[in-house]
């Protein structure tokens, strides 16, 4: 059972109103995140045993292993889970200048490139069986897409390496561009050849779409790909989100699942929830949004105050499952790993912005729930959970690709000043 805090309890009932501002939250954040302890887990925990064990000798990636690094057979590899890896790999070299890291991610994009990019159709497909060759009738998936632009985006913003820009832009135009739907959305399956497949919608492929291009135009400063952030941030923001009356606290939320017209599903029994691991994400992923519009700032809050009155554990930290559009239905309680790295994301981002010490507060109390119970310090990474506290039901065998903490530890890096400059110095000093 996870350990009670009853002091808590009492704070968790303290309004949001009632907190102390801050007149300067970057000076707040370079004492209040613990550097090291993102330093140590990026490192040590995460990328150094993903480094040891997961490089193939053709430059692509293991990445399924069991809890003790030992392989989990050979199914193939995906396309998202390669994308995640380089883009991990990427952030990590920039948070540690370690030239292995960006040597790996190059050659991991190169065979990205080479093995999953349709050459006849354009775009990419999804899979490679074990004999490397993709299937007979491969479908274009938009979730897919959005992480390879990501990937490739983030590793030419750090490496500067011009085929990888290049690359990024066709992987957009040419691929993700083409799974957009009449109503504004993506398409989450087409085709090989770009037709979209009729069927649900889902929220998830039009999160990392919107977090990709605003990589994209970083790099590029391509008005087609502003244009199209835009374009996907205002279909969360006027079309998907659900606001909620001041009576339940102003916030607001995102549905997951839709049917073709974007209709959101409707109650728990015909397959509506809210999955507060993507809220909480969301949030994170629309205050960077802001370079594009200043509204995603205001979606961002919102968002954030329906994750956290309607999912956030007061008492231990972190976030639950999801909730239901039923009313009076209550949420499910269960906490899943990569859950609480994108409510842990979340927090700092937010703290950090507005300066209020509520925010501060859950942040180190869902540091504590991370690095008690989901931190393997036995055999590295972090443990598989489904739900905590972590048994053998609830926590598998295997290790959880590094992806979500890699960026969430590369953003409390970058708040807490203590991203490394080329050269090996912090930002806080180049910057002084």
């Amino acid at each position: 059972m996870l350990k009670r805090r009853s002091a808590l309890v009492l704070l968790s009932t303290l309004p949001a109103l009632a907190t102390v501002g801050c007149s300067d939250p970057q000076g707040q954040a370079r004492s209040a995140i613990n550097a090291a302890w993102h330093r140590r887990d990026l490192t040590d925990g995460l990328l150094t045993p993903w480094l040891t064990h997961a490089p193939r000798p053709d430059g692509s990636f293991q990445l399924a292993f069991e809890r003790h690094w030992q392989p989990r057979g050979d199914a193939g590899q995906t396309l998202a889970g390669q994308a995640r890896f380089i883009h991990a790999l990427a952030l990590g070299h920039e948070a540690t200048q370690d030239a292995r890291m960006l040597e790996l991610a190059r050659r991991g994009a190169d065979q990205l490139l080479a093995r999953f990019r349709d050459t006849e159709h354009g775009g990419f497909f999804p899979v490679l069986g074990p004999d490397g060759q993709p299937p007979r009738t491969p479908l274009k998936r938009a979730e897919d897409h959005a992480l390879a632009t990501l990937a490739l985006a983030e590793l030419y913003r750090v490496g500067r390496d011009e085929r990888f820009r290049e690359a990024a832009l066709q992987a957009w135009r040419q691929g993700g561009a083409r799974l957009r739907d009449p109503l504004g959305g993506l398409a989450d399956e087409a085709s090989r050849e770009f037709q979209p497949r009729p069927g649900p919608r889902t929220l998830q492929p039009l999160l990392h779409m919107f977090e990709a291009l605003q990589v994209l135009h970083a790099i590029s400063g391509a008005e087609d790909v502003r244009d199209a952030a835009r374009g996907l941030g205002d279909f969360v923001s006027y079309k998907l989100l659900q606001g909620l009356p001041e009576t339940s606290g102003g916030g607001a939320r995102l549905p997951e699942a839709f049917d073709e017209a974007w209709v959101a599903r409707p109650g728990k029994a015909a397959g509506g929830y809210f999955d507060l691991g993507h809220q909480f994400e969301c949030s994170h992923l629309l205050a960077r949004g802001v370079a594009v519009s200043p509204v995603y700032a205001q979606v961002s809050e919102r968002v954030l105050a329906y994750a956290l009155a309607e999912g956030y554990d007061e008492v231990d930290g972190g976030c639950l499952a999801r909730t239901f559009p039923d009313p009076g239905l209550k949420p499910d309680p269960a906490k899943g790993w990569w859950q609480q790295a994108e409510c842990l994301h979340a927090l700092v981002v937010a703290a950090q912005a507005s300066g209020r010490a509520d925010l501060w507060r859950r942040y180190e109390q869902t540091l504590d729930l991370v690095r008690n119970e989901l931190v393997d310090d036995e055999a590295g990474g972090w443990r598989a959970a489904d739900a905590l506290p972590c048994q053998a039901s609830s926590c598998r065998d295997e290790q959880p690709e590094p992806w979500h903490m890699v960026r969430l530890h590369h953003t409390a890096l970058r708040l807490a000043g203590a991203l490394p400059a080329p050269g090996g110095a912090s930002a806080a000093a180049s910057a002084a």
